[in-house]
C-alpha cells in the first residue's frame, strides 16, 4: 500500500478484524435534504459515541473510523452547527485537515455525520491522515454518476473484457497487486460473493492488477480467487481509475456508469446487494 491513504486502508483493515445560494434558497436545499423525522431527531440528536472516548488517542480514533465511518454512503452531512449540508461541501471541509467526522444519531439510512474539529491532541498524528482519507473520498465521489473510462482487458486466461461486450452487465472492479497483503487477505470473501450471485450471468467480477502475466499465473495456482484477473494494468488504474491505494473496488452498472467505489469485501456487498436487484 502506498501514501497516507494506502496507510489508512491497511490499519483500517486491521482494526474492522478486531457563488452561494442565497438564505432563502439555502433554506430550501437543507429542507430538501432531511425528512420531517430527520429534522425531529436532529434537534436532539447526540453523537453515537462520546467525542472523548474516540480521541482520547490516535488508535481509539481510527478503531472507531475504521468501524463506522462510511463516507461511500448516501449519509445525512452536517456542518459544525448541525446544519444540513450538501455532502460534497462536507467532503470539501475534511480534505482541510481541521475536521472529523462524528456519527450522529438520526434516521437517515446511510448514516449522519457531523464535522467536529480535530482535537489538539489527535491534531498531530491524525490530521493529515483524515485529509488524505477525504481527499480519496470525494474524488471518487465526483465521479460516481459518470461513465466509467472505457476499457479493453483481456484477463491471463486470454477472455476480453471491454466496454462494448460488457454493456448490459454490472461489473465489479478490483485493484490490486501480488505483494498487497490486505489485497490477498480479503480474497476469501470476494470468493464468497462470487459463488453467491453464481447463477446472475449479469454481472462480472474482473480484477485489474499490477503485475505482468506470469507471476499472476504462478499466485494463482497458489491462491484461489474466483475474478477473471488482467495483468499489467497500473496505468489504466492510477489515470483513469484515480486509484492511490490498493485494494480499491469499483461498482458499475449496467450503462457502464460508476455506482460506487469502496475499499471492503463487506462494502462490496452492501453495494451489489442494491445495485442487484434493480
Amino acid at each position: 500500500m502506498r501514501n497516507l491513504s494506502a496507510i489508512f486502508l491497511s490499519l483500517a483493515f486491521f482494526l474492522a478484524s478486531c457563488s452561494q445560494n442565497s438564505k432563502s434558497d439555502k433554506t430550501k436545499v437543507e429542507s430538501a435534504q432531511v425528512s420531517a423525522v430527520e429534522k425531529d431527531t436532529l434537534e436532539t440528536g447526540e453523537p453515537e459515541y462520546a467525542l472523548a472516548s474516540i480521541t482520547a488517542d490516535f488508535m481509539q480514533y481510527w478503531n472507531y473510523h475504521a468501524r463506522y465511518v462510511k463516507l461511500y454512503r448516501d449519509f445525512l452531512a452536517l456542518d459544525e452547527d448541525a446544519k444540513p449540508i450538501k455532502k460534497e461541501a462536507f467532503l470539501i471541509k475534511l480534505t482541510t485537515g481541521k475536521y472529523l467526522p462524528l456519527l450522529i444519531h438520526t434516521e437517515n439510512s446511510g448514516g449522519s455525520y457531523k464535522l467536529v474539529k480535530i482535537p489538539a491532541n489527535l491534531a498531530k498524528d491524525g490530521a493529515a491522515v483524515i485529509a488524505d482519507y477525504a481527499k480519496t473520498q470525494l474524488r471518487y465521489f465526483k465521479m460516481e454518476g459518470k461513465p466509467i473510462s472505457r476499457f479493453n482487458f483481456k484477463d491471463v486466461n486470454g477472455v476480453e473484457y471491454s466496454s462494448e461486450n460488457t454493456k448490459g452487465k454490472i461489473v465489479l472492479f478490483k485493484c490490486w497487486f501480488i505483494g498487497c497483503k490486505t489485497c490477498v487477505e480479503e480474497m476469501p470473501e470476494l470468493n464468497r460473493i462470487v459463488e453467491q450471485y453464481k447463477n446472475r450471468k449479469d454481472i462480472l467480477f474482473i480484477s485489474l492488477a499490477i503485475d505482468d502475466k506470469k507471476p499472476l499465473q504462478e499466485f494463482l495456482t497458489k491462491t484461489k480467487f474466483e475474478y477473471a484477473t488482467v495483468p499489467n494494468q497500473e496505468k489504466y488504474m492510477t489515470e483513469k481509475l484515480k486509484v492511490n491505494a490498493y485494494p480499491t473496488h469499483f461498482l458499475i452498472d449496467k450503462n457502464g456508469i460508476l455506482v460506487k467505489t469502496v475499499d471492503t469485501g463487506t462494502e462490496i456487498s452492501e453495494v451489489l446487494e442494491q445495485l442487484a436487484v434493480q
